[in-house]
């Protein structure tokens, strides 16, 4: 069980917890144990495998070496690094812990321990089991200190500051004391070791090693080459004695430190068990043992054992190693003293087993450790340790206020019990006002305590006013604490590293810089006093009267500190009493909701009749409660109310009764009682007929009296409130009471159990301000208690109305105008909270950027400046009547007159305006001056100051901060990470980046954050509909984004913004540099990834990108899963000629036989389906290219920015954007000039690019020359010649032509395409383009034959081949190598059909849209059906309707012919579902041409022909018809026509018949010939019917117009093959009419012939059809009477199978007959067909 220690997966899991899960039994490496993993690297191994059962305080001892390593340098790195804004605090902490980690590694290394980090200083320590193993161990810690000399001795910075190390060594006993309590607990170090190790390092120089006597006389000196210093005690150590080698390979082989190795160290180094030991150092055979005594299982109060119980002891002790057999073995003797200290006797090595491992294992899982470690790790870092937040995120440069307290401590005390009590004064009053206790020191100079305010979570805006408070009440207190001689503080605030330092394995948060040099040397340097520097005076903005100058001091490494002021508290400004709310000058702005409230709950109070209810005002800081309840102290006063108004502090809060024995004291003084009860026989008489006069003593606690308790005396229940009730009745019966307290959440207990007792006693109103903290989450029972009331309301104030600013910036400031743009900022900045507009103001003020001067009545003071309403600037009352009411206790007031003074006008500005006059007079906010005439005062931007560029001032980001620290760990995360993003920001992104931490911990983060108002939702309505929401109360956690029904995070906004511009700011610049880098690189990971799922549905090509070479395991999955799923459909048999392939499409689907689809549209149609329109995607993805580009500029990676910003380029060309595109290339160029690697811009392929882009650009602006001239450059750069005479041209393209004859005809294997190759086939794309479009046919055909060459050298992307062919078909005058070249391509893209683009398929659609004209042409039906699918296919797949238009009537033509009924039907489904969404009215004319022609043809249309005959009419009357429109609408007509003759309504038929003279087609084609037949049909049935009606004349005339018309279609048959068969076919029913029965029999075979040749099913049926009734006289029934009848109102569905039609002959009719005849309207109608 022992070797399984030593297993590798366990070397990260500190002993300790193996040790734990070894004796229980468990496995090694548990995942619960991973909060103790990251604990122990905060602590030594003194405190992880201390006994923390034991009460407090307790103080062990050990025989130790101890090393103390002093740091030179820190101080100016820090303010070195600090100047550099943001980016130096990330090279700051990556120096300081590379430096720092190097020491740390060389101790750990050495098996010592870091006992503590001390800012710019390291104490470590080497535990050593008895005196024998002194001698070893230090010569191991001498060793250790020459390494680190070694590496560390002249550590140069990038910033070109050295850090040095000096380094003390001592050896000897040294003990720590472990002070604290249940919340947080220290160890202080001391003992003569201690004491050594400090004067060693204080005899040190730079880059020395000292040894003090002890530590010199115990190691091995002839060892060392040194010298003695002064006192010839201390020893400098200068390097290791080097004895001459006898060989030079045996030194290269051993090194420099060849002695240790050789010499074989006895005894037991000792080793600190944390995370950062080895993890060997259990295990059998190591020389090595733990780092603490054998923890003791005893009971502390046994003051003796017997030797059994000792053994006993003894056995619980770590086993022996190899290396104990050496030593000498004695037992252990120990003693626990009453006050807790241990005194030993050297144990021995005693044997040990697992079973006595147990039993150690046994004591520490009962101490509980993980919570025991915690009590000894900074909150800040533990809040994100318990969020698995990195530790990265704590460093920062953060402005922070120091406290240093030393204190020298009288030697006949007790050290422990003494610094126990002086921890808890320390830690009490420190955590009273939002302190944090981060070190204890105790060296020859005292104990040092260091306390560190403003620390992430602690924040507050009076950190500085805070900390001094709390040093002079700490100070105070010491004072009078026996056994404490004196006490020094020093108070400093600025700029200070905050972090962790050390490496990651042993490390702990600590606090660096001047400032803390600073507070140190203060400290030291004015003893017994509390001293402050002059940053921390300022802005503290206490009263000047606390504040003494002291004289200057020269101080080691410090200068210009400026003036030092001692901080004092005299009786009248003592912070400890309670200060009336401050008075305000001007009116109140906004808040009308609350005033009427509260006026209301005062009448309630003066009529008496009923008690009022009682309002808690919950709002954030500076948020205008303070002003609220100054108004209402007037509000009250005009109703004769008596007001009592206390402003608490932080402090307060510990004050037991401070505010009720304030509130209780005012109420008796203003009812004039006095103080003493027994002296008022009103309150007595009262009180005795409750007998209560006897109880008096009760009001001690609240009054400070000193009543004694008479004997016999018992109290009951319930008696103090009794007694309280009747005082406080007897006082408000003369004047009802109004009781103010700001800043509630600082009332004690005590008083909270007071207002409890006030709220239900008539003639009280009591009003509280509070911070949302203290409401949400009352601090005591009696808070919640009194919120819970039924009688207490709470109203949440917020924000200022932001038309109020410039009237609150004109009070502030005492002005009656201010500047525009101060307006515009005010509203952005400050968001309408009044203190960030206060403090705004004065920044500007003091810095010179603002100035408030008198109004000279010139124009220029009032441009630009706006003026509020004058009633809101009236003054209250005039500045001498407010002398008289201010209350000089008050210091909040006496911060306001200080603020107010920040404001006045220059002397300088006096004596140069008090020689003019004003130009106008005011009646407020005026401003006696020496000729003691009135002027008004404005503000003004100083000259030259931009407004835009004045910068936000600290202590409105310090407040900010506050607020941040405020949050929990989590959302202090999302903030900063959502600051990365911008302003608005997406809620998944912010999911994506964030730093492990769980998706539901942080979407409970981000309710949260919604509803403290940090974030709001993005998609909130502007304008009108905005305010219609918020006039109906618009909720701030209102979602306005589009939600799916499926959503489980439907109350989670997905785009949300931050509500202040000023926080996201803030919360960004607080990241240090490498975070901010780390959050903008997953950022562009993520808007990589978005972009990626639109990029794949863009062609490469478009944007310049390089295609993959093949599919990625992702889309391989993807692409076999969509095969899978496809294969269960479309599986069928290829013998089977009668199945169908089924095809999945959105609108239906195209069945068509297996052997008649080519196999490349085979191929085709596995591909994915649905494809958006280009345009549509690329504004899709040009917002992500923004972003990315943004992104990868702040993390500074340049050459990607180039990439991004090229394809965002081509992006925006592709929506012919060209200025747009002029911007970013502008961009491209300033970054190509910045980025230094010459080999990054000097790349050919991406200049080319550049220029092509240019090119395009130029073509876009109109520029045609220079998109002519760009595209040549890119060409030239690329190695491709452009000739341009035109003997060149010509010679050029012959050589070209012969390339690729000799590369087509070449056996050798193509080489694979190049980054280049693709570029120039981009270029020669980009080229052949532009001489297509400029009509250069001989450079356009060069190009193509170069293209050609480049495809056919290489194995070229598909595209481009695609384009190559494509092109060079079109050139292509040889019918022969046409379709060679066509079946080539086709070849390729179905071997490769993977890699085809939709752009691509485009291509292919119209190359198979021209086979099938061509087939149906030349009368291949069965090839034109394959290729019309195939084109049909694609076009459907890409939506494609320039294509689709054109392919769709030939793919039904071939339907129709080749008697695919089911087909057709689906076809029209199809073309049904596309037109209902699409307004192209051509499409939609062929869709019911084709209706009709389904009805013709005897078979059941989708749309009746009434349908049919309403869209026709309103199609052809419309007169805006083209050319292109000439053969749907002919064919239309034509077909309704044909219907209406074949029903016999010759009327109609004529109306359709007409429109074949105004729409005849001149272009000859399948489809206009198709249409000229059913107009010679329509004119043959007409002839069959005039033939018994009309005269010969008449006749003859039509039988010339048919024959006309027949030899039209004659003629066209010659280039349309496929329409002889219907042209035989009607000219044998021409035969039929004219009685040539024998002619008529022969051009039926001839049409049978040539429609079997073709297979034109539907011709040679509808052939037999007629050879059978006109030749073999069979009587076939005429089905198509019945369908057509049925169709022609509505569609029912009928068996299948065409009905056909029957071309009729009807006999010659007789003379007489005729006559008989002549007046029927039908034969009038047909001769007037005639005519």
């Amino acid at each position: 069980m022992e070797d399984s220690l030593d297993n590798s997966d366990r070397k990260g899991t500190p002993k300790i917890i193996q040790l734990i899960r070894q004796a229980q039994g468990l496995a090694p490496n548990p995942e619960e144990e991973s909060a103790l993993k990251k604990l122990t690297p905060h602590v030594p191994g003194i405190v992880t495998f201390a006994n923390h059962s034991r009460a407090l305080p307790w103080t062990t001892s050990y025989t130790t070496v101890l090393m103390f390593a002093d740091i030179s340098g820190f101080t100016a790195i820090c303010e070195k690094y600090g100047a550099m804004q943001n980016a130096g605090i990330d090279q700051l902490t990556k120096t300081l812990n590379d430096y720092l980690g190097e020491i740390v590694e060389n101790i750990v290394s050495s098996e010592g321990d870091v006992l503590k980090f001390a800012g710019d200083a390291i104490l470590a320590v080497w535990r050593v089991n008895d005196d024998t193993e002194l001698n070893a161990t230090v010569d191991q810690v001498v060793k250790c200190c020459l390494n680190i000399q070694d590496r560390c001795g002249a550590w140069e910075t990038d910033i070109g500051v050295t850090l040095t190390v000096k380094m003390g060594v001592s050896a000897g006993e040294m003990s720590v004391t472990f002070l604290g309590n249940d919340e947080y607990r220290v160890y202080v170090e001391l003992g003569p070791a201690i004491r050594e190790v400090n004067e060693a390092e204080h005899l040190c120089g730079a880059g020395h090693i000292v040894l003090s006597p002890t530590a010199w006389e115990l190691c091995t000196q002839s060892l060392y080459n040194h010298e003695l210093l002064e006192d010839q005690q201390h020893a400098r150590i200068l390097s290791f004695w080097r004895p001459r080698r006898s060989s030079r390979a045996e030194t290269q082989r051993e090194g420099s430190l060849w002695f240790m190795r050789r010499r074989k160290m006895g005894g037991d180094w000792g080793v600190a068990i944390t995370g950062i030991t080895a993890a060997t150092a259990f295990s059998e055979g190591a020389s090595k043992s733990l780092f603490t005594k054998p923890i003791p299982i005893v009971n502390d109060a046994s003051t003796s054992k017997s030797n059994d119980d000792e053994t006993s002891n003894e056995d619980t002790s770590p086993a022996p190693t190899a290396s104990s057999s050496r030593r000498h073995s004695e037992p252990v003797h120990r003693t626990i003293y009453e006050n807790g200290e241990e005194s030993h006797a050297r144990p021995g090595r005693p044997k040990m087993g697992l079973n006595k491992l147990r039993s150690v294992v046994k004591t520490v899982k009962e101490m509980r450790l993980d919570e025991c470690l915690r009590l000894y790790i900074l909150h800040p870092v533990l809040k994100k340790l318990d969020d698995n937040q990195p530790l990265e995120y704590l460093s920062e440069m953060r402005n922070v206020t120091v406290v240093f307290m030393n204190l020298i401590l009288k030697e006949e005390q007790d050290t422990t019990k003494l610094l126990q009590d002086v921890f808890e004064v320390v830690y009490r009053q420190s955590k009273v006002m939002h302190g944090c206790l981060n070190k204890v020191f105790f060296f020859d100079k005292g104990c040092t305590f260091l306390v560190i305010f403003g620390l992430p979570g602690y924040k507050h805006e009076k950190d500085c006013a805070h900390a001094l408070i709390c040093s002079h009440k700490m100070k105070s207190i010491l004072d009078k604490l026996a056994g404490v001689s004196s006490v020094s503080i020093g108070v400093t605030t600025g700029g200070t590293f905050c972090g962790v330092v050390g490496n990651k394995n042993r490390h702990e948060y600590s606090v660096i810089g001047r400032k803390v040099n600073m507070a140190a040397r203060l400290m030291m340097h004015y003893p017994n006093k509390v001293t402050c520097g002059e940053r921390t005076f300022q802005q503290s903005r206490l009263p000047a009267i606390n504040f003494r100058v002291l004289g200057a001091k020269r101080m080691k490494g410090l200068q210009n500190v400026g003036v030092i002021r001692e901080y004092v508290e005299s009786s009248e400004t003592s912070t400890q009493a309670v200060a009336r709310i401050p008075l305000f000058q001007f009116p109140l702005l906004g808040r009308e909701s609350e005033i009427e409230l509260i006026d209301n709950e005062l009448r309630r109070l003066v009529s008496g009749q009923e008690y009022p209810d009682h309002y808690i005002i919950s709002g954030a800081s500076g948020i205008g409660k303070t002003r609220l309840l100054d108004h209402f102290i007037r509000l009250a006063e005009t109703k004769n109310v008596n007001v009592i108004s206390g402003a608490l502090r932080l402090q307060h809060l510990h004050i037991s009764n401070c505010l009720s024995n304030y509130i209780f004291q005012v109420m008796l003084s203003s009812s004039e009682f006095s103080d003493r009860i027994d002296t008022e026989p009103e309150i007595m008489n009262a009180l005795a007929s409750h007998d209560l006069d006897s109880k008096l003593y009760l009001l001690n606690s609240i009054q400070g009296s000193a009543y004694q308790k008479p004997k016999g005396i018992t109290e009951r229940e319930g008696d103090l409130s009794k007694i309280l009730k009747i005082i406080i009745e007897k006082c408000t019966a003369r004047q009802p009471v109004l009781v103010l307290v700001d800043d509630a959440q600082n009332v004690d207990p005590l008083s909270w159990r007071f207002l409890c007792w006030l709220r239900e006693m008539r003639g009280v109103l009591i009003v509280l301000s509070s911070r949302p903290a203290a409401v949400e989450v009352p601090p005591c029972d009696f808070a919640e208690q009194y919120m819970d009331s039924p009688n207490v309301r709470v109203i949440d104030l917020g924000v200022l109305d932001t038309r109020h600013l410039p009237a609150l910036a004109c009070q502030i400031m005492d002005v009656v105008r201010i500047p525009c743009e101060l307006e515009a900022m005010l509203i952005e900045r400050t968001q309408g909270v009044p203190y960030w507009c206060e403090q705004l103001l004065i920044d500007m003020t003091e810095k010179k950027q603002l100035i408030v001067t008198y109004d000279d009545g010139s124009s220029t003071m009032r441009e630009n400046t706006i003026a509020p309403n004058a009633a809101q600037l009236k003054k209250v009352f005039s500045d001498h009547s407010l002398e008289d009411v201010l209350d000089e206790n008050d210091n909040d007031q006496i911060e306001y007159n200080r603020v107010n003074s920040s404001f006045r006008v220059e002397d300088d500005e006096v004596n140069r305006q008090n020689q003019q006059t004003p130009g106008m007079l005011l009646g407020y906010c005026l401003t006696s001056i020496k000729d003691n005439k009135p002027k008004v005062k404005v503000a003004m931007f100083s000259p030259f100051v931009n407004p835009k560029d004045i910068e936000v001032p600290l202590i409105m980001k310090e407040l900010i901060i506050a607020r941040l620290d405020s949050m929990r760990a989590s959302e202090q995360l999302i903030v900063k990470c959502a600051a990365v993003l911008g302003q608005t920001f997406p809620r998944d992104m912010i999911e994506y980046i964030l730093p492990k931490v769980q998706r539901v911990k942080a979407r409970k983060s981000f309710k949260r954050l919604k509803q403290i108002g940090i974030f709001e939702c993005a998609n909130i309505p502007t304008g009108r509909a905005a305010r219609l929401l918020q006039s109906n109360g618009l909720h701030p956690e209102a979602c306005f984004c589009p939600k799916m029904e499926d959503d489980y995070n439907a109350d989670l906004c997905n785009v949300m913004r931050f509500k202040n511009n000023l926080l996201q700011q803030t919360a960004y610049n607080i990241l240090m540099e490498s975070q901010r880098l780390d959050l903008h690189n997953k950022t562009v990971e993520y808007l990589e990834n978005q972009a990626d799922e639109i990029r794949k549905r863009i062609p490469y090509y478009l944007l310049y990108r390089k295609p993959k070479d093949s599919l990625d395991n992702k889309q391989a999955r993807r692409h076999s899963l969509f095969v899978r799923r496809t294969s269960k459909v479309c599986a069928v048999d290829l013998d089977d000629k009668d199945q169908d392939i089924p095809r999945m499409r959105r609108r239906g689907g195209l069945c068509v036989p297996k052997e008649d689809i080519d196999p490349l549209i085979k191929a085709v149609c596995q591909l994915d389906d649905g494809h958006q329109k280009i345009d549509e995607l690329v504004k899709i993805l040009i917002p992500l290219y923004q972003e990315m580009a943004r992104h990868m500029r702040a993390a500074k990676d340049s050459q990607l920015v180039v990439e991004v910003l090229l394809e965002h380029a081509a992006a925006v060309i592709l929506l012919k954007d060209a200025e747009k595109a002029k911007e970013i290339m502008d961009a491209v160029d300033e970054l190509l000039q910045e980025i230094s690697d010459k080999k990054f811009t000097n790349d050919v392929s991406r200049l080319s690019k550049i220029a092509r882009i240019r090119g395009k650009i130029s073509y876009y602006t109109g520029d045609l020359d220079g998109a002519q001239r760009w595209l040549r450059h890119a060409a030239k750069l690329l190695g491709i010649h452009q000739p341009i005479t035109a003997v060149k041209i010509w010679w050029s393209t012959v050589r070209a032509m012969i390339r690729v004859r000799a590369l087509r005809n070449s056996p050798l294997t193509r080489r694979p395409a190049t980054d280049k190759t693709l570029e120039q086939g981009y270029c020669l794309s980009d080229l052949q383009w532009l001489y297509r479009e400029t009509g250069n046919t001989s450079l356009a055909f060069l190009t193509t034959i170069q293209q050609m060459t480049k495809v056919t050298g290489r194995t070229c992307h598909l595209h481009q081949v695609v384009e190559s062919y494509s092109a060079l078909m079109k050139f292509c005058q040889i019918e022969h190598t046409k379709k060679k070249l066509e079946t080539e391509l086709f070849e390729i893209c179905a071997s490769r059909h993977m890699e085809l683009s939709p752009s691509d398929l485009i291509m292919l659609a119209s190359m198979y849209t021209d086979m099938a004209i061509n087939h149906l042409n030349s009368g291949n039906l069965k090839k034109a059906l394959s290729s019309s699918t195939g084109a049909y296919e694609v076009c459907d797949r890409l939506n494609n309707q320039d294509i689709g238009l054109v392919v769709s009537p030939v793919l039904a033509c071939c339907l129709i012919l080749t008697l695919r009924n089911d087909q057709f039907s689906e076809f029209l489904q199809r073309l049904r579902s596309f037109i209902c969404y699409s307004d192209g009215r051509i499409l939609r004319a062929w869709y019911y041409t084709f209706c009709m022609e389904r009805i013709l043809n005897g078979d059941y249309p989708l749309q009746s022909v009434q349908c049919c005959l309403d869209f026709a009419t309103n199609y052809l009357r419309s007169l805006d018809a083209v050319t292109n429109e000439y053969v749907p609408r002919l064919f239309l007509a034509m077909t309704i026509a044909v219907w209406f003759s074949r029903k016999g309504r010759w009327s109609s038929a004529q109306v359709w018949f007409d429109y074949s003279e105004l729409f005849e087609a001149r272009i000859v084609s399948f489809l206009s010939l198709y249409a000229l037949s059913r107009k010679i049909e329509v004119m043959l049935l007409s002839l069959n019917t005039c033939r018994v009606t009309k005269s010969h004349s008449a006749l003859d005339q039509m039988k010339r117009q048919i024959t006309r018309d027949l030899r039209r279609l004659y003629i066209g048959c010659h280039k349309i093959t496929s329409m002889l068969p219907r042209y035989y076919h009607l000219k044998a029913y021409y035969c039929m009419l004219k009685k040539s029965k024998c002619l008529a029999k022969w051009y039926l075979k001839k049409a049978r012939k040539v429609a079997e040749k073709h297979g034109n099913l539907f011709e040679l049926a509808w052939v037999e059809r007629h050879r059978r009734v006109w030749i073999e006289k069979v009587d076939l029934s005429d089905q198509w009477t019945d369908v057509s009848e049925t169709a022609q109102y509505c569609w029912t569905p009928r068996p299948k199978g065409p009905h056909l039609y029957t071309w009729p002959i009807v006999p010659r009719m007789s003379t007489e007959r005729w006559s008989q005849c002549s007046n029927n309207p039908i034969i009038q109608l047909l001769d007037h067909i005639r005519i």
